[in-house]
């Protein structure tokens, strides 16, 4: 503990270099946070968030990870003029000009570029900065580019919700609070208790909710491109057969949410009104250009 009253020889709590090393790695957080901080709205879910990390930054730190993935997958990647390529690339131009039309000026920061990576994986990413990469194992398991187009919305949405910057933010604070707080305690476990606390009570409800968000964000752009929304919840639950990640356990210890639970939100009567709505909308316009 920290020795508020001095001790006969010792040093006065404020002397202590304990509290100085503290007091530094506080004052320098609060600093960065009062300088580059702000606050901002995620689209479609109004949900408020704290920022740190400029979108410049979020935007090169997603480029660098892309970079070094396209040297990993060098071999693997299929050809621009490959029949899944062209296919990936159209479906996502849906959903980031839709994402476009309704958010101008959201995504200006972002450079969107996409790979299709030839590997029985079945999964996509959206790095920070509009770098995509889709594997060849999802292109198999879903034959209908709604289906695909679900996946990819889902994962756009991370990006437009600026989820990577989210989580650097607060991994800066829990650094410094742990510096913060191994200056007054003697643990041998220390870091494994400490990390186990952030793990549980703070990384996965967190990282739980950014999933179901971007989920929100997905339904929304994919109806917005001009696909039917309700495909939506029948695609997660495709995905919970595939993957297996329906038990209950594993909804408890992973990041994600269950398939099954995923599904039971989208196809909740809020939601895919309003995905609904805007389905609607880009058919009637998409019947107009047509017409016209």
């Amino acid at each position: 503990m920290i020795p508020f009253t001095r001790r006969r020889g010792g040093p006065e709590w404020y002397q202590d270099k304990r509290v100085i090393k503290a007091a530094a790695c506080l004052s320098g957080c609060a600093v960065i946070t009062l300088c580059c901080g702000r606050f901002e709205t995620v689209p479609y879910s109004n949900r408020r968030h704290f920022i740190v990390l400029p979108p410049l930054a979020e935007g090169f730190l997603g480029k660098c990870f892309f970079a070094r993935s396209k040297i990993e997958l060098a071999s693997k990647i299929l050809p621009p003029e490959h029949p899944d390529s062209v296919r990936v690339r159209k479906i996502t131009m849906d959903i980031v000009r839709a994402a476009e039309r309704g958010l101008a000026g959201h995504l200006d920061r972002l450079d969107w570029e996409v790979i299709v990576v030839k590997d029985k994986l079945v999964n996509a990413s959206c790095l920070p900065g509009g770098k995509i990469i889709v594997y060849t194992g999802l292109l198999e398991q879903m034959e209908m580019d709604a289906e695909v187009a679900t996946v990819l919305g889902h994962e756009v949405g991370h990006a437009i919700a600026r989820h990577v910057a989210e989580n650097i933010t607060k991994f800066m604070w829990f650094v410094v609070l742990k510096i913060v707080f191994l200056q007054f305690i003697d643990l041998e476990e220390e870091d494994e208790l400490i990390d186990g606390m952030w793990k549980v009570l703070f990384q996965l409800p967190f990282s739980r909710r950014m999933e179901m968000e971007a989920d929100h964000i997905g339904i929304m752009l994919l109806a917005a491109a001009g696909f039917d929304p309700q495909i939506a919840p029948t695609v997660y639950e495709k995905m919970g057969k595939i993957t297996g990640s329906d038990s209950e356990l594993q909804n408890y210890i992973s990041t994600h949410p269950s398939c099954k639970n995923r599904a039971q939100i989208l196809s909740q009567d809020r939601v895919m009104q309003e995905a609904m709505e805007l389905y609607r909308k880009a058919r009637a316009d998409k019947d107009f250009l047509l017409k016209g």
